[in-house]
């Protein structure tokens, strides 16, 4: 994963939690790293995606590309940049309740 959303701490975490959970769940050694690997796989690629698509971004080095990017990145309202990283910042462990964050209330 690049480093170019910073989550790989919180993605180890995220780890942490959802492989305790698998554990919990089973006696089933094999069974559990199954099911992580169906619960982590696809959000681990989506944030990966992400962040390697914003260092695409963030390592433009064309001027009329740099112009327009940080343009857009300097107009772009705190809350939308907020919502759009709602996949990623958003993360409900496994048996947990998805519960409204702050963002999505305003």
């Amino acid at each position: 994963m690049t480093p170019n959303l910073g989550q790989g701490a919180c993605q180890a975490l995220e780890d942490a939690v959802t492989l305790a959970h698998c554990l919990d769940g089973t006696p089933d050694v094999t069974a559990a790293l199954r099911s992580y690997d169906l619960l982590r796989r696809p959000r681990t690629r989506a944030v990966t995606r992400r962040s390697a698509r914003l260092g695409t971004i963030g390592q433009l080095a064309w001027p009329p590309a740099v112009l327009l990017r940080d343009t857009a990145a300097r107009l772009t309202p705190t809350r939308v940049t907020l919502r759009a990283m709602t996949p990623v910042l958003g993360w409900t462990p496994p048996g947990h309740r998805a519960t409204a964050t702050n963002s999505e209330n305003h």
